[in-house]
């Protein structure tokens, strides 16, 4: 059995570095991709989808000179994790779906302060 998730999308905001509670260091990353298609009318629609990746280890170090709205690749594996939250005094339970990336590389241009690494893998 196979679980790979290949991603090419846009940054939605800056990285964002984290502290795990076994204080390693990891990045969370919102990526967007983009979906294109002719309706019944003839006419073009767009859907966005949002993705919730996660960099750790060495990755994590690349991870965190991503800028917004820079367009990157990215490998990983598809996670779900359960989480509760309370709505009006009654507790629900469900789903999230997260990416656990395993390399990634910048497609974009860099500007000038950005470290010249145009890529990393998790190795």
């Amino acid at each position: 059995m196979f679980n790979k998730i290949i991603l090419i999308g846009r940054l939605g905001q800056n990285a964002e570095a984290e502290t795990a509670q076994n204080n390693k260091e990891y990045v969370v990353l919102n990526i967007a991709t983009q979906e294109s298609w002719k309706n019944d009318k003839g006419d073009y629609e767009t859907r966005t989808e949002w993705h919730r990746v996660f960099a750790w280890r060495n990755l994590s170090k690349f991870a965190k000179t991503l800028q917004k709205g820079q367009l990157i690749t990215l490998e990983g594996t598809l996670r779900y994790r359960e989480v509760e939250d309370e709505i009006e005094g009654t507790t629900f339970k469900h789903r999230i779906a997260e990416i656990h990336a395993i390399s990634m590389k910048r497609l974009s241009k860099i500007e000038a302060a950005d470290d010249p690494t145009d890529g990393a893998g998790d190795e």
